[in-house]
Protein backbone atom coordinates (compact mmCIF):
# COMPACT_ATOMS: atom_id res chain seq x y z
CA UNK A 1 0.00 0.00 0.00
CA UNK A 2 1.09 3.80 -0.22
CA UNK A 3 1.06 4.09 3.23
CA UNK A 4 3.89 1.11 3.41
CA UNK A 5 5.89 2.41 0.35
CA UNK A 6 5.78 5.54 2.62
CA UNK A 7 7.24 3.95 5.19
CA UNK A 8 9.86 2.31 3.79
CA UNK A 9 11.34 5.45 2.34
CA UNK A 10 11.70 6.72 5.78
CA UNK A 11 13.40 3.73 7.15
CA UNK A 12 15.37 3.21 4.46
CA UNK A 13 16.57 7.09 4.71
CA UNK A 14 16.19 7.59 8.66
CA UNK A 15 16.59 4.77 10.23
CA UNK A 16 18.77 2.29 11.90
CA UNK A 17 18.64 -1.17 12.74
CA UNK A 18 17.76 -2.74 15.75
CA UNK A 19 18.16 -6.00 17.79
CA UNK A 20 15.49 -8.39 16.11
CA UNK A 21 15.16 -6.05 12.85
CA UNK A 22 13.00 -3.14 14.79
CA UNK A 23 14.21 0.03 13.08
CA UNK A 24 14.29 3.34 14.72
CA UNK A 25 13.64 6.58 13.40
CA UNK A 26 15.71 9.52 14.37
CA UNK A 27 13.33 12.26 13.71
CA UNK A 28 14.35 16.14 15.67
CA UNK A 29 17.10 14.52 17.86
CA UNK A 30 14.80 11.84 19.40
CA UNK A 31 14.58 8.14 18.29
CA UNK A 32 11.55 6.69 17.45
CA UNK A 33 10.29 3.24 17.08
CA UNK A 34 8.51 3.35 13.55
CA UNK A 35 5.45 1.89 14.82
CA UNK A 36 4.27 5.35 16.10
CA UNK A 37 5.40 6.78 12.23
CA UNK A 38 1.04 6.88 11.46
CA UNK A 39 1.25 10.68 10.63
CA UNK A 40 3.91 10.26 7.69
CA UNK A 41 1.83 6.87 6.68
CA UNK A 42 -1.24 9.26 6.59
CA UNK A 43 -0.66 10.07 2.64
CA UNK A 44 -1.01 8.21 -0.56
CA UNK A 45 0.82 8.15 -3.41
CA UNK A 46 -1.98 7.35 -5.69
CA UNK A 47 -5.52 5.63 -5.64
CA UNK A 48 -4.44 3.21 -8.42
CA UNK A 49 -7.52 5.06 -10.21
CA UNK A 50 -6.97 6.53 -13.38
CA UNK A 51 -8.13 10.38 -13.17
CA UNK A 52 -8.54 9.96 -9.27
CA UNK A 53 -5.70 11.64 -7.80
CA UNK A 54 -4.87 11.17 -3.92
CA UNK A 55 -7.40 13.63 -1.68
CA UNK A 56 -4.71 15.28 0.56
CA UNK A 57 -7.83 16.86 2.99
CA UNK A 58 -10.17 14.39 2.43
CA UNK A 59 -11.29 14.15 6.62
CA UNK A 60 -12.49 18.45 6.13
CA UNK A 61 -13.87 18.10 2.29
CA UNK A 62 -15.97 14.62 3.44
CA UNK A 63 -16.85 16.32 6.29
CA UNK A 64 -18.32 19.32 4.65
CA UNK A 65 -19.47 17.58 1.66
CA UNK A 66 -21.86 15.48 4.35
CA UNK A 67 -22.88 18.45 6.26
CA UNK A 68 -24.12 19.86 3.22
CA UNK A 69 -26.13 17.00 2.26
CA UNK A 70 -27.90 17.24 5.72
CA UNK A 71 -28.47 20.73 5.71
CA UNK A 72 -29.86 20.46 2.16
CA UNK A 73 -31.83 17.33 3.18
CA UNK A 74 -33.48 18.83 5.75
CA UNK A 75 -35.44 20.84 2.42
CA UNK A 76 -37.25 18.10 2.05
CA UNK A 77 -40.48 16.59 3.74
CA UNK A 78 -39.99 14.05 6.61
CA UNK A 79 -42.18 11.64 4.84
CA UNK A 80 -40.00 11.12 1.80
CA UNK A 81 -38.32 8.19 1.98
CA UNK A 82 -35.24 9.83 0.32
CA UNK A 83 -34.91 12.01 2.96
CA UNK A 84 -35.06 9.08 5.17
CA UNK A 85 -32.43 7.13 3.79
CA UNK A 86 -29.90 9.75 2.66
CA UNK A 87 -29.93 11.12 5.93
CA UNK A 88 -29.61 7.65 7.73
CA UNK A 89 -26.87 6.99 4.88
CA UNK A 90 -25.10 10.78 5.49
CA UNK A 91 -24.93 10.45 9.15
CA UNK A 92 -23.49 7.02 9.40
CA UNK A 93 -20.82 8.08 7.13
CA UNK A 94 -20.03 11.55 9.01
CA UNK A 95 -19.88 9.33 12.13
CA UNK A 96 -17.17 7.52 10.20
CA UNK A 97 -15.03 10.18 9.15
CA UNK A 98 -15.11 11.50 12.44
CA UNK A 99 -14.17 8.15 14.25
CA UNK A 100 -11.45 7.34 11.82
CA UNK A 101 -7.69 7.77 12.65
CA UNK A 102 -6.33 7.91 8.96
CA UNK A 103 -7.68 7.34 5.52
CA UNK A 104 -7.28 3.12 5.80
CA UNK A 105 -9.76 3.13 8.66
CA UNK A 106 -12.36 5.14 6.78
CA UNK A 107 -12.30 2.91 3.91
CA UNK A 108 -12.15 -0.27 5.54
CA UNK A 109 -15.32 1.05 8.16
CA UNK A 110 -17.61 2.42 5.42
CA UNK A 111 -16.31 -0.70 2.78
CA UNK A 112 -17.75 1.61 0.22
CA UNK A 113 -14.32 2.32 -1.95
CA UNK A 114 -11.55 4.38 -1.36
CA UNK A 115 -11.77 7.94 0.67
CA UNK A 116 -11.51 9.54 -2.74
CA UNK A 117 -14.38 7.53 -4.13
CA UNK A 118 -16.22 8.72 -1.07
CA UNK A 119 -16.12 12.40 -1.60
CA UNK A 120 -16.85 11.49 -5.41
CA UNK A 121 -19.76 9.84 -4.50
CA UNK A 122 -21.18 12.60 -1.73
CA UNK A 123 -20.52 15.54 -4.56
CA UNK A 124 -22.64 13.32 -6.37
CA UNK A 125 -25.17 12.69 -4.21
CA UNK A 126 -26.06 16.20 -3.95
CA UNK A 127 -26.62 16.36 -7.63
CA UNK A 128 -29.57 13.87 -6.67
CA UNK A 129 -30.38 15.42 -3.90
CA UNK A 130 -30.87 18.42 -6.20
CA UNK A 131 -32.58 16.96 -8.76
CA UNK A 132 -35.34 15.20 -6.13
CA UNK A 133 -35.89 18.83 -4.76
CA UNK A 134 -36.78 19.94 -8.47
CA UNK A 135 -38.55 17.53 -9.28
CA UNK A 136 -40.35 16.18 -5.70
CA UNK A 137 -41.37 12.42 -6.85
CA UNK A 138 -42.72 12.19 -3.56
CA UNK A 139 -45.91 14.64 -4.66
CA UNK A 140 -48.65 12.24 -6.62
CA UNK A 141 -50.83 14.05 -8.57
CA UNK A 142 -54.42 13.75 -7.83
CA UNK A 143 -55.51 10.74 -9.84
CA UNK A 144 -52.89 9.79 -11.07
CA UNK A 145 -52.59 6.09 -11.96
CA UNK A 146 -49.90 3.65 -12.08
CA UNK A 147 -50.43 0.83 -14.19
CA UNK A 148 -49.72 -2.65 -11.93
CA UNK A 149 -47.99 -5.07 -14.28
CA UNK A 150 -49.53 -8.73 -12.99
CA UNK A 151 -46.97 -11.32 -12.65
CA UNK A 152 -48.63 -14.90 -11.74
CA UNK A 153 -45.79 -16.41 -8.84
CA UNK A 154 -44.74 -19.73 -10.02
CA UNK A 155 -45.50 -19.25 -13.73
CA UNK A 156 -43.04 -19.56 -16.24
CA UNK A 157 -44.77 -16.75 -18.44
CA UNK A 158 -44.73 -13.37 -17.71
CA UNK A 159 -47.35 -11.76 -19.89
CA UNK A 160 -45.69 -8.21 -20.05
CA UNK A 161 -42.31 -10.06 -21.07
CA UNK A 162 -44.03 -10.65 -25.05
CA UNK A 163 -44.52 -7.16 -25.27
CA UNK A 164 -40.73 -5.96 -24.46
CA UNK A 165 -39.46 -9.03 -26.17
CA UNK A 166 -39.80 -7.60 -29.60
CA UNK A 167 -39.18 -4.51 -29.26
CA UNK A 168 -36.01 -3.66 -30.99
CA UNK A 169 -33.62 -2.55 -29.17
CA UNK A 170 -30.39 -0.48 -30.93
CA UNK A 171 -27.31 -1.98 -30.95
CA UNK A 172 -23.66 -2.79 -32.55
CA UNK A 173 -24.79 -2.85 -36.52
CA UNK A 174 -28.57 -1.12 -35.60
CA UNK A 175 -29.74 1.91 -36.90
Amino acid sequence: SASVSIMAVLLRHCGTKLRGGLKTMHLCGFSTPHLHLRAFASAKETTGIVGLKPEADWRAKLTAVYEKTLAEASMLPDSAAYKKLLVALTNERLAAVGKAEDYSALEDAVACGQVEQLLQQAEDELGVLELMKREKPWEVPTGHAVPVLQFKPGSEHNPNFDRWSKFDWPGPGKP
